[in-house]
């Protein structure tokens, strides 16, 4: 599998080109980078929101990061794992990332927690295939 490649089988990918897989099977994700006035955003895009330059350039981001916030949701479309867990993480490349939480539970979630992104299922879909994307979850002590 190359860095380009995410083969899900029959699970769609809910995150498209801002989802990527290393060699050794570790998810990581890809924002943007503006060449004009280094503001760098997830999901990628092609206009600068901030100058409005088509100028950018893929940013891989790093696969750690920081749990800012988190609500805690019952009520969701057909198909999706409930509850779940939905969280900004912020990484260092000073994007805040809205995302699932997964391998935890609620109650021992706290602010500026470290957490590390990761490919989960998030429900399924009409045809019982898995709906996958990036999650994030505790980052685990040989990681950090």
């Amino acid at each position: 599998m190359n860095e380009n490649t995410i083969f899900f089988g029959e699970a769609e990918n809910l995150a498209g080109e801002a989802l990527k897989v290393n060699a050794d099977g570790a998810a990581y994700l890809v924002g943007s980078s503006c060449e004009e006035c280094n503001k760098r955003v997830f999901p990628p895009t092609n206009v600068c929101p901030d100058c409005m330059s088509e100028n950018l350039t893929a940013l891989p981001l790093s696969k750690q990061g920081t749990l800012y916030s988190w609500s805690i949701v019952h009520v969701a479309p057909k198909g999706w794992h409930l509850p779940f867990i939905a969280a900004y993480v912020d990484l260092p490349e000073e994007v805040r990332i809205f995302t699932h939480l997964v391998e935890v539970a609620p109650e021992d979630l706290v602010f500026d927690m470290p957490v590390e992104v990761r490919i989960a299922e998030l429900g399924i879909d009409e045809k019982n295939h898995a709906v996958k994307s990036y999650a994030f979850s505790p980052l685990q002590p040989e990681n950090s």
